[in-house]
Parts: C-alpha cells; structure tokens; sequence
C-alpha cells in the first residue's frame, strides 16, 4: 500500500535535519527553495509496510514551529525562550497537540498564575508565545482548530521603576576597581544599550573619533549607540590593558578570557555596589542604567521621539510607557512653573 507525501512536510522534515548542522538562515533559505524547485510538479509516494498507528505529533510540530522561527530570522534568544516555555506547556497538558482546547490552555496559565505566581508581564508573554504556535499550526492546517484564539493579555501594571540618582551612580563609579569596571559602567549609562547588545559588541564595531559603536538591537536590527568621553577614556585604557587576542569588547578576566555574559555582568554590577555601604541597598541592574539615561533625558527636555531613537524603540509608546510615566521631576517642575 503507497501513501502520498506531502511535499511541504518532507521539506520541513529535511530543513529540521539540515538545522542540525547549520544555524545559518541563509543557507537554510537557499536549501529550502532548491528543495522546492526540484519538488515541483512531483508526485512522491511513501510504501506503508505496517499498519498505521496514530502517533502522538507534539514534539514533532513544535519543532517544525522551531524551524519556521529561525527561517524568519528570529533571535536565538527569542528561539530558545519559545521553545523551553512552550515545551513547559505541552509537558503540563500532557496530550496531543491536534487535541489541545481551550480550556487545557486556560488551565494552564491559570496554573502559572496563581500557583506559580506569575507576573503580568511573565504571564503576557506566555500568551504571546502560545497564540504564536497554535496560529502558526492552523494556518498549516496542521490542527483543524485555533485554542489559543480567544486567549488575551492582562493589563499590565505600570509601576515606576528604580533610577539611579546622581550622587548614587557617582558612588558606584568611586567604587570601581578598574578601568574595566569603570568602562563597563559609563558604556552601560552613556549609551542606554541594552546588556545583550553591550556583551555582543566587538572592538572592531567601536568608532573611538566619533565615539559611536554599531549594535544589533532586537529583531537584529541595526542601529548606532553613542557614548561620551568619560566612557571614551576608560575604555581605551581597558583594551590598553588586555593581553588577549579575543575579538569581543569585554572579557572574563581569566584565561581563556571567553566573551563576558550578561550574568557575569550582573554579576560584576553586584560586586560594585556591594563595596560602598551608600549603594548596597539600591537595586542596581543593566536596565537599571538604560531606564536612568532615558528618564534624565525626558526630565531635560529631549522629545520623545530623540528619547525612543536612542534606546532603539521601535515603538513609541513604549518609550512613553517605560519612561515618560516615571519622569514625575518633569511634571512638579512645570507645575511650580505654571501654575500660581
């Protein structure tokens, strides 16, 4: 007895093999659509030997879900977050994926909400990577019916966020070691980078005349972050310093002096505040810097669009979400100013 392949699933099936060797979206693309070309106007049949067992597709289409995200450039970060959070859901259900409802969804987010305890934001983004699956699987008629539908994001709390005041983020700078931790601290607060893009930059990627440095932001776009002399200084001295050959701007600082990662950079911040009594209690983060540049920025005036185009905001709501809410100086100062 033969059975008709079909065709889209057998190129899947092989880019999920190729995926194993190569990360790379463009040779993956360009296989992809030799595969096609030469499939084109075929016909494949498959010999059935045995009789058919209804086998249990789950883990088969989240990872064909997997590859479509990396077809679509999608981060490796993103990738992996989608595929450990969606793999705790399917784990939780514990059924086929083609017989998943609504209500096995609702219960597990209800799970994650009030017995784990979830954030907003934490629970938010389950949804956002729920709904994605079960769109991407009805539009593949791999499922005869979206579950995930009718699912909908909370509304998130928006609470003012820590800054870092003057005085305080002089504090952390006296408190500095070396010319590594001292770069590392003015990069992080003259640029507004995020930490993934801090740790991803290179030496070569640093304009030392113009004091601009090229970073890949999220999405992988391209943009330009710019720094200020103190930071120029200190960073000139650190790579002065450095006997390595590595290629990456901060390295651990034993051999083999592998590219720094953002936990040894939280882990670096929390030793510096951990020396000075002044700034132990402040809660000092990566984004902690970037949410300080961008609150000074709006409480001295800069637009907003200035504000959003430096911290590479694709949005600018959520430059006014994440920042113009908390500049509360901006607010009483003009009220003393106008108001009698």
């Amino acid at each position: 007895m033969e059975k008709i392949i079909d065709k889209d699933e057998m190129v899947l099936n092989i880019i999920n093999m190729v995926s194993t060797i190569t990360e790379d979206n463009q040779i993956i693309n360009d296989i992809k659509q030799i595969l096609y070309m030469n499939f084109t106007g075929l016909q494949i049949y498959k010999e059935e030997t045995s009789l058919s067992l209804d086998v249990d597709c789950t883990f088969d289409y989240l990872e064909k879900y997997i590859i479509n995200m990396k077809m679509n450039g999608c981060t490796k970060g993103s990738i992996n977050s989608y595929k450990t959070d969606l793999k705790n859901m399917l784990n939780f259900v514990n059924k086929d994926i083609r017989d998943i409802t609504y209500d096995d969804l609702r219960n597990y987010l209800a799970h994650g909400r009030f017995v784990r305890n979830w954030k907003d934001r934490t629970y938010n983004t389950k949804i956002v990577q729920i709904r994605g699956l079960f769109n991407w699987l009805y539009t593949e008629d791999l499922i005869k019916d979206n579950p995930a539908k009718k699912l909908k994001e909370s509304k998130v709390e928006h609470k003012i966020g820590v800054i870092l005041k003057p005085e305080q983020r002089e504090e952390l700078r006296c408190s500095c070691l070396n010319e590594k931790e001292l770069a590392l601290c003015d990069l992080l607060y003259s640029s507004g980078a995020r930490i993934s893009e801090i740790c991803a930059l290179n030496i070569s990627d640093i304009d030392f005349i113009n004091m601009t440095a090229i970073v890949y932001g999220k999405g992988r776009k391209e943009r330009e972050i710019y720094f200020n002399a103190p930071t120029k200084v200190h960073l000139q001295k650190y790579l002065e310093s450095r006997t390595d050959k590595s290629e990456a701007l901060f390295v651990n600082d034993n051999a083999p002096h592998a590219r720094m990662s953002q936990n040894s950079v939280r882990n670096m911040l929390k030793k510096i505040k951990n020396r000075n009594e002044d700034i132990s209690d402040v809660a000092l983060t990566p984004h902690v810097f970037r949410r300080t540049v961008g609150t000074e920025m709006i409480n001295r005036g800069a637009p907003l669009e200035i504000v959003a185009e430096k911290l590479g905001h694709s949005k600018l709501d959520t430059t006014k979400q994440c920042y113009a809410s908390i500049s509360k100086e901006t607010v009483h100062q003009a009220h003393n100013r106008y108001v009698s």
